[in-house]
């Protein structure tokens, strides 16, 4: 495997969260004991991250207490109150030149969703429906038989006639060649708006160099924006995740 950049955003402000988002970022959040950046990151190396890079923004204090003494990089977006995380994306990215994987930091997820990138290819991973609500629905495309490549993202069903493939799970893998791309892509979109989300940001780059949307059936996970779906992760995800945890230590492989 290629040696990548995992890149984790984390800015955000954690709006829905209402009270418990004003005293922490979200990634900060515990699930079983443990925070979701912290099991994210116990995955990423497990699988063979070669770099760890977290962008920061609201209470970034927090971030840098928490990784003080490990060799994580933090970066941190000055502006995150009033963009979106297109631009932290853009923050992370600054100085990669090898592949990168790109993971929001309010996701919780068995360690089998990293066996589906590589560090070789451009993949956008996509899940089964998981009934959270809030969901980011995938559409794609391709030739029968051949791999299915990004047409959009939006959380609107009816925005295409044709049914989406599933719903993104946050996790997106890219080339040196289109983290060079995406850089230029990136501050295109943000010209237009500076609020964007990431996902109109890849939803253009595939204009350019095609993104390959991997669908997973039945691996756990769960992104956590709101009280509900922080309960949800505690009391029906978390349990799976564990017993695919235990099935991942059963395979020989490290666990996350």
């Amino acid at each position: 495997m290629a040696e990548i950049t995992a890149i984790v955003l984390a800015a955000g402000l954690g709006v829905r969260m209402g009270p418990r988002g004003k005293l922490m970022p979200k990634g900060l959040l515990q699930v079983g004991g443990a925070t979701l950046i912290e099991q994210s990151v116990a995955a990423l190396r497990s699988w063979g991250a070669a770099r760890i890079r977290i962008v920061t923004g609201h209470l970034s204090d927090q971030f840098e207490a928490a990784f003080a003494g490990t060799d994580v990089e933090l970066c941190h977006n000055p502006h995150y109150a009033t963009t979106g995380n297109l631009w932290s994306l853009a923050v992370g990215l600054e100085g990669a030149e090898g592949p990168c994987l790109i993971l929001e930091g309010d996701l919780i997820y068995a360690p089998q969703v990293l066996d589906a990138v590589d560090g070789t290819s451009n993949r956008f991973l996509v899940s089964t429906p998981t009934g959270a609500g809030d969901e980011e629905y995938v559409w794609a495309a391709g030739v029968q038989g051949g791999p299915l490549h990004m047409l959009d993202v939006s959380k609107d069903i009816r925005r295409r006639a044709e049914p989406p493939l599933g719903e993104m799970i946050g996790v997106t893998e890219l080339t040196a060649q289109a983290v060079a791309r995406m850089r230029r892509v990136a501050l295109d979109v943000m010209a237009q708006n500076p609020e964007e989300h990431y996902e109109p940001g890849l939803v253009a780059l595939s204009r350019e160099d095609a993104i390959e949307c991997v669908l997973l059936e039945g691996v756990p996970w769960a992104e956590i924006d709101d009280e509900r779906m922080l309960e949800r992760a505690e009391r029906v995800v978390f349990p799976k995740i564990q017993a695919w945890r235990a099935r991942h230590r059963g395979s020989g492989a490290p666990a996350a």
